[in-house]
């Protein structure tokens, strides 16, 4: 699973780099996004809202979160 820190890096940063990966990702990989930025958190599902056939999950650590999304276009 490739993962990605994109920490330190604040709006809109965070969401262009997702969505850049998103866009290239093939059916059934998983990418973590490491964020700390919480306007990303708040703004990373809206901006993949297009991509039906994602999963995203989002894990609160002590100081970031972990963004993981899976394509699940089957």
């Amino acid at each position: 699973m490739e993962s990605t820190d994109l920490r330190g890096k604040f709006c809109p940063f965070p969401i262009i780099e997702v969505v850049q990966r998103v866009e290239v990702m093939e059916s059934g990989e998983c990418k973590v996004f490491l964020v700390d930025d919480p306007l990303a958190i708040r703004s990373i599902p809206e901006e993949l809202e297009e991509f039906e056939y994602l999963d995203i999950n989002i894990k609160k650590n002590n100081d970031y979160w972990e963004v993981i999304i899976t394509n699940t276009e089957g």
